[in-house]
């Protein structure tokens, strides 16, 4: 019979089997993003409810962060980072925070349930409003436009860089003018009643944009004005800016 003798060094013992650590996620939004508080505003008759605090960009997106993220710039006005990009679609918006989640996700920045996307037409006023009750956030008259907004008054022509006009009482710039800023929703007429944080219907034709541009006049930029195009079509004066919130908003019923 052979036998086997094992040594004092070759003691063989059992591993127990060992789960990878976890990815642990904390939470650290875009050193841009300015947290808003939850609360309502009226809507005439109506009042909207924003029932949960989400963060909102400072600042419209820039080409210089979406050729970063991106690998190209699709807009018109080029030669300045700091001018918002434009000529994006509604799909190339949504696909832009879809990547911004995915990157940070793997840095460990993004809990699981939380997304960069488009704001709501709900959030988007209710930011831009920033506790105002009046046509703009600075007031009533839009021949006070000129020191909050980029217009068809001031704007010689083009876009600007981000961030040279004063900004509303939440620090958020440029909500009035330089491009027009795509919306989570489809455009439909507002259901009646008061809106606890309504997200439009679940489908339409056209997508929502909202705050004014470089070649329109001030008194479009107001609050609560709202406009709309194809989702598919991009245009030189419409580009957006970056929500984040704890899920992705839900269609209303």
């Amino acid at each position: 019979m052979l036998a086997l003798s094992i040594g004092p060094g070759c003691e063989r013992h059992p591993h127990p089997f060992q789960e990878p650590p976890a990815q642990t996620f904390t939470l650290v939004p875009l050193t841009n993003m300015v947290r808003i508080p939850a609360g309502s505003f009226h809507r005439k008759d109506q009042r909207v409810t924003v029932s949960r605090d989400f963060w909102l960009g400072q600042f419209e997106v820039t080409q210089g962060e979406y050729q970063a993220l991106m690998g190209h710039n699709p807009s018109h006005f080029q030669g300045d980072d700091l001018r918002p990009v434009e000529k994006v679609s509604h799909a190339d918006a949504v696909a832009y925070c879809a990547a911004l989640t995915r990157q940070e996700q793997a840095a460990g920045r993004l809990p699981p349930g939380y997304a960069y996307r488009l704001p709501t037409e709900a959030e988007w006023e209710y930011a831009c409003r920033a506790g105002s009750t009046h046509r703009f956030s600075f007031g009533d008259d839009d021949q006070e436009a000129d020191r909050h907004a980029w217009t068809e008054e001031n704007s010689e022509g083009s876009t600007q860089p981000v961030g040279r006009k004063l900004p509303n009482a939440w620090g958020l710039f440029d909500l009035h003018g330089n491009v027009w800023e795509w919306c989570h929703d489809w455009f439909a007429d507002y259901p009646a009643g008061d809106l606890l944080d309504p997200t439009g219907p679940g489908t339409g034709e056209y997508k929502v944009f909202r705050g004014g541009g470089w070649n329109h006049a001030a008194r479009f930029a107001r609050c609560a004005n709202r406009f709309m195009m194809t989702p598919a079509n991009g245009i030189y004066f419409v580009g957006f800016r970056l929500a984040l919130g704890p899920t992705a908003p839900r269609a209303t019923p």
